[in-house]
């Protein structure tokens, strides 16, 4: 009983000395996965174009009973082996 006592937190770091990254990043399996609407503002489409990638197999997704979700890093990922980030030619 007198271990549960004797334990001190230890001293919180400022928020800005702190970084994360994904390997120290908690697991919250909430977090890891996005809506359409969020996938779409985070690659500037609109949802009728997600919904269009998504019936082309453009993006992969999860769906369960009527709810569509995605995991940023399966959509990263995706996007990084299939296509190719091209640069404009001047003219």
């Amino acid at each position: 009983m007198n271990e549960i006592n004797n334990i001190k937190p230890e001293p919180a770091t400022p928020a800005s000395a702190q970084t994360i990254t994904e390997e120290s990043a908690p697991a919250n399996p909430a977090q890891e996965y996005l809506n359409k609407t969020e996938v779409a503002a985070r690659l500037r489409k609109t949802v009728r174009t997600i919904d269009n990638w998504m019936a082309r197999g453009i993006l992969p997704y999860y769906k369960i009973g009527r709810t569509v979700s995605f995991r940023w890093s399966d959509v990263e990922g995706h996007m990084r082996e299939n296509y190719r980030v091209c640069q404009r030619r001047s003219a």
